[in-house]
């Protein structure tokens, strides 16, 4: 009787903190349907990296994994949301078809009875976040929102980061600051007792043993063999309205441990520098507001920037450049509905987000491990992996056109996404020595695609939405092969509900 008594004390009290300066969410979200969107012509790459006779790892093209993480929604999903006054935190467990399995699916389906075929990869959102008047910190796993457009050149390629995030807007004056933790995973990271060395042609052996006309700029035979990858970001600007600029700087900083000054948030980052473990990027942004709803915004992105002064020869870099330029508009209208449409392009050099050494990439290597195939399957792998490139989600030697439009009608919905799509072969995967033998843009032979996505949402009572739609592509040179085409189609239909339970007010 006294533990009941002293639950229903601690149940009031709680209830009543909540009720005046804090809320309690919990919010379950059911999608069932198909989920299609384009994909490799394979699966995944021979096999990549093998410890011993029964386990080895296997590389899924960039492709497959980004249209998984953009196209396919959970099938169920428990969100669990609290909070108090000015902080609150946040943890998703998703549902959801095993990238395997949805890759298998002719109808690319999202759900699943089979526990053999659920990801097992979560979660992919949890952080605590503390709001003030000048803006916020944020702490956990989630997507950062950065950028005009999901075609930004700095943080954009990614489905999440681990990472703090210090947002501060006083005035007109806009700074961000994230420290970004990567997978610092290297394939045939297993040392030869003999050589004190990995096997040659390894990732490990490319970081941790390189040739002297591998190593990155002042390097100068330093060796960097920890295990650290980690995303130093800052962003700097004003935003008047009608106009903003702004400045970013990251840094990789890969192959060894951190230090403060390596992430000093008030220092320019490329004042710290440091022969062989970091590697700079900056990014200038500019935009215009010429009218309401309408904006014009660029981007231009400068790797290893040279002096003329400074490291000559090998060691030494080129420069590299690449671009982003678009306009959005809304249009509101009180008989009609709302209108929006976003036209962009980006053009990427070849060795865009590349390192010479493999953990100063500009790269979030992604693990996917799976249960959908048995241990005695000839096909099964221990894991998958993915790099996915930090700043614009399709990577190097890229030349896209980009247009989304929508109309918002009372409870109906209309998207389309078109685009026109050219890719060189330097990409991600390409070793950093093949990338740099090429400026030109499109290098190689050309894989260009065309792509069009339609869905079609309706609301139908406040906890459930259908959707209809589908997508084709079609592609020449598919996988760099010269002459070999394709035309693919898939579909996006299915019902979803959302039902939350929420005690007081976010």
């Amino acid at each position: 009787m006294k533990k009941n008594g002293a639950l229903f004390v601690f149940v009031f009290l709680v209830s009543t903190l909540f009720a005046r300066d804090g809320f309690f969410s919990l919010r379950t979200d059911l999608n069932l349907g198909f989920n299609g969107g384009p994909t490799a012509s394979y699966f995944a790459a021979d096999t990549i990296d093998r410890f011993g006779s029964n386990w080895r790892a296997l590389q899924i093209p960039l492709e497959t994994a980004r249209n998984y993480e953009e196209s396919i929604s959970p099938f169920f999903a428990l969100t669990f949301g609290a909070g108090y006054k000015n902080f609150s935190m946040w943890i998703e467990a998703p549902l959801r078809k095993d990238l395997e399995a949805w890759y298998d699916s002719d109808l690319k389906t999202n759900f699943t009875i089979k526990p053999s075929e659920l990801d097992i990869n979560v979660p992919t959102k949890a952080y605590a976040r503390l709001d003030n008047r000048l803006g916020f910190i944020q702490v956990g796993r989630f997507k950062p929102e950065v950028g005009p457009s999901e075609n930004t050149l700095t943080i954009g390629g990614a489905p999440h980061h681990d990472a703090i995030w210090w947002k501060f807007s006083p005035s007109i004056f806009r700074y961000d600051f994230m420290l970004i933790s990567l997978n610092a995973w290297l394939h045939g990271d297993v040392i030869d007792k003999t050589t004190g060395c990995p096997k040659p042609g390894t990732e490990a052996f490319a970081q941790k043993c390189p040739d002297k006309n591998k190593q990155a700029s002042n390097q100068r035979d330093r060796v960097y063999d920890e295990n650290y990858k980690n995303l130093v970001y800052h962003r700097m600007g004003i935003d008047l309205d009608f106009l903003w600029f702004s400045l970013t700087e990251m840094s990789m900083i890969g192959g060894k441990s951190l230090e403060f000054r390596s992430f000093n948030p008030f220092m320019f980052l490329h004042n710290n520098f440091a022969g062989g473990y970091t590697k700079a990027s900056t990014t200038f942004e500019i935009g215009a507001r010429p009218a309401k709803g309408s904006e014009f915004y660029g981007q231009i992105n400068i790797e290893d920037l040279k002096s003329p002064v400074g490291e000559k020869g090998g060691a030494s870099n080129r420069m590299m450049l690449s671009y982003m330029v678009g306009y959005s508009q809304t249009i509101e209208t009180a008989r009609i509905g709302t209108f929006k449409y976003q036209f962009d392009v980006v053009l990427t050099d070849p060795v865009y987000n590349h390192g010479r050494l493999p953990l100063l990439a500009y790269t979030s290597r992604q693990m996917y491990r799976s249960n959908y195939r048995d241990q005695s399957d000839k096909d099964f792998a221990d894991m998958y992996y993915v790099d996915y490139p930090i700043g614009y989600r399709r990577g190097p030697d890229a030349l896209d056109l980009w247009l989304t439009a929508s109309w918002q009608y009372g409870l109906n919905l209309i998207e389309l996404e078109l685009a026109y799509l050219q890719q060189g072969d330097k990409e991600l995967y390409d070793t950093y020595e093949s990338a740099m033998e090429t400026e030109e843009v499109l290098s190689g032979i050309v894989e260009t695609q065309w792509l069009m996505n339609l869905l079609y949402n309706r609301q139908i009572f406040s906890f459930l939405n259908i959707y209809l739609g589908g997508g084709m592509r079609y592609v020449e040179n598919q996988d760099h092969i010269k002459n070999k085409n394709d035309t693919d189609f898939w579909l996006r239909s299915g019902v979803s509900l959302s039902f939350e339970f929420l005690f007081g007010k976010k």
